[in-house]
Order: C-alpha cells, then structure tokens, then sequence
C-alpha cells in the first residue's frame, strides 16, 4: 500500500472512531439528573463546519414563593461551553434550560447576545447564591449585547416565555447542586 494509501486509511478509521448519533443526547449527566431527556434529539442543528461542543446535563431546583420547581439542564461550565452556549439550538423540551457557571462573579460589562440562536432566550442573571437579580430577553440572531445593571455570578436560560409560564419570579433562589459549582 502506498503512503497516499496509509494516510488515506488513517483518516478513514479516526473518523470512523469518531463521535456518532445525535450531539444533543452525548454528554453525560451530572447528579442530581437521572438522565438525559429524549427530547433534545434533533434539537441541535450544527453546520457542517462547526466543531461540536458536549454539554452535560444536571438539574436544578428554583425555590418559588409557592412550591420548588425541578429544572433540566445543559451545563455550560467550561470556557468552550460559555462561548457556544444555545448556538444552533432550536428549542429545550418543557421545564429545562441552560445553566452558565463561572468561577467567580462576573463584571456587570460581561454581556450575552443570541448570535447564531434560532429562538428567543429568557435570561435570568443570578447573583452567587443563585438569587435571581433580574431578567433580560434576547432575540432570535440578534447580535445585541444584553448586560445585567449589576454584577452577577450565574446565568440560567430558557426558550422565551417559559420563566412566566412556570411561575419564576425575580428573587427567587435556583439552588444549584454541589456537582456543578466550582471548587
């Protein structure tokens, strides 16, 4: 076989050894969520020359004035995961969303837009105890920076609308799990 050939092989098996199935059902759970929900199957449109970034999923619980509310979601706790955030997703199923962990509290100038989002975004901007400060909306592919008028900690999204639909109000607390935060 030739060194054309060999490379040519080479290629073939590490795509072949690649990731397969759908990116929105890869990436784990982190406790407390059991598992990942069926419904993010073909929620998630990457172009073709877009890298894929795996996201985890957890839950969290939102601590309403009448009862706590059990939330699913993508965990963005890493530097790639914050960047891509909810790029090319169409939609969450019901009672689920985005988490944005950092490692310390975020200037107030750090901002989020919906470059490459297909959907409206609530966004809830959390302070370090996961009390919730105040809202923003976000537009579907709207390069608009949105910024809290304060500094915050956490950020947690959800397709537009479904904070008033379940209730969520400013001041109540997400309790996120121990497994999530940073050490």
């Amino acid at each position: 076989m030739s060194f054309v050939g060999l490379i040519g092989l080479a290629a073939l098996l590490v795509l072949a050894c690649g990731p397969s199935g759908d990116p929105a059902t890869r990436g784990g759970v982190i406790p407390p969520a059991v598992e990942r929900p069926a419904e993010l199957a073909g929620r998630l449109d990457l172009p073709a020359l877009v890298s894929e970034v795996v996201f985890p999923w957890s839950e969290v619980v939102v601590r309403r004035d009448s009862d706590d509310l059990a939330l699913g979601v993508l965990v963005a706790n890493t530097p790639d995961r914050r960047s891509r955030g909810m790029m090319y997703w169409s939609g969450l199923p019901a009672d689920s969303g985005m988490i944005f962990i950092w490692e310390e509290t975020r200037a107030r100038s750090g901002g989020f837009w919906n470059q490459n989002v297909p959907i409206d975004l609530d966004v809830a901007w959390l302070d370090r105890d996961g009390e919730i400060l105040e809202f923003s909306i976000l537009l579907a592919e709207d390069e608009t920076t949105k910024r809290p008028r304060q500094d915050y900690f956490f950020v947690l999204e959800v397709p537009r609308g479904r904070f008033a639909e379940m209730g969520i109000e400013l001041g109540h607390q997400v309790l996120i799990p121990a497994t999530l935060l940073p050490e």
